[in-house]
């Protein structure tokens, strides 16, 4: 029985990661060669061959054999293939709108996605520790963070790879130091700033901003650390610009663009767990960035609605 059981297991194993190959390609491709498969993944012809023979079986594909050069997909039925990915639906950790920047990131993921058919569903997720560690364990297919995220994140967590940088799309636009002090002249010692510790970017951005000086640093959950500034309780905030929350402290801020970072924090990016076979091939295949930043502007300029639930 157990052998029989390994039997079917390596079947589907081998079933799923064709299915996911050809889900990425076009009619009119060529199919990835049995000797690849046998010499990348390890299993037998006879195991690949029966992998083929169920997706033709299953009508997900018609193929045309052309001797020396190879076999090529002829027709690929992507919904009856996609049931054979084991992805059905995808998982993706996004974070939770908390300003118009993301409304639109967010509502062009969804409408990019929806158009090219992919059943997904998109969990709202912060701090973005929460998007890392369950991408890291397998628990989600793809995560939308920032790329400074990702590069303080890689070696914690490091099962994540970057998949894409959505370069004409924004997460946020910049940080600011927020306070609470009359007049602000830098950041000076004795003062006290609120620091969620589980948000990796406001974090180490606020642990530059009071670098060699002796500041208190509180570290609170999100909203505890909104409470605590809104009444006073610490001098200082490091939040991004555009965070609904904060608008109304703007005129007592400070841009932090001064630290060179402006690029990382808010450029968004894709992240997939690397042993998710041919996941950062479906990212790639199926974003486009350019479609993805124009909803986005139309969202930020009023143009359109958000749209991602």
């Amino acid at each position: 029985m157990q052998n029989a059981n390994l039997f079917y297991q390596k079947n589907a194993l081998v079933t799923i990661m064709m299915a996911r190959d050809i889900v990425n390609k076009e009619p009119g491709d060529k199919m990835v060669p049995i000797a690849e498969y046998e010499r990348n993944c390890g299993f037998s012809r006879w195991t690949i061959q029966t992998a083929i023979k169920t997706l033709l079986d299953n009508e997900c594909m018609v193929v045309e054999k052309y001797g020396p050069k190879g076999t090529f997909l002829a027709k690929i039925n992507y919904e009856k293939l996609w049931n054979f990915t084991d992805w059905d639906p995808l998982l993706g950790c996004v974070p939770v709108s908390t300003s118009r920047t993301l409304s639109g990131l967010l509502t062009g993921t969804n409408i990019v996605l929806k158009q090219k058919g992919i059943p997904f569903n998109l969990s709202f997720m912060a701090p973005v520790k929460n998007r890392l560690l369950s991408l890291d364990r397998g628990r989600c297919n793809f995560v939308i963070a920032t790329k400074l995220a990702y590069e303080l994140g890689k070696e914690m967590y490091p099962n994540v790879r970057l998949a894409m940088e959505l370069k004409n799309c924004k997460y946020n636009l910049g940080y600011r130091v927020y306070y609470n002090t009359e007049q602000f002249q830098g950041v000076k010692d004795g003062m006290s700033i609120g620091i969620y510790e589980s948000a990796l970017e406001q974090t180490y951005l606020s642990n530059l901003v009071c670098e060699g000086r002796d500041v208190e640093k509180k570290y609170l959950y999100y909203h505890e650390t909104y409470s605590a500034f809104l009444h006073g309780e610490i001098d200082m905030v490091v939040q991004r610009s555009d965070c609904e929350e904060y608008q109304m402290f703007k005129e007592k801020s400070v841009s932090l663009s001064y630290l060179g970072l402006d690029e990382e924090i808010m450029t968004p990016v894709v992240l997939v767990n690397k042993d998710d076979y041919g996941m950062e091939e479906l990212i790639k295949h199926n974003i486009n960035i350019a479609e993805m930043a124009e909803i986005q502007k139309k969202v930020l300029e009023g143009e359109m609605e958000p749209s991602y639930y």
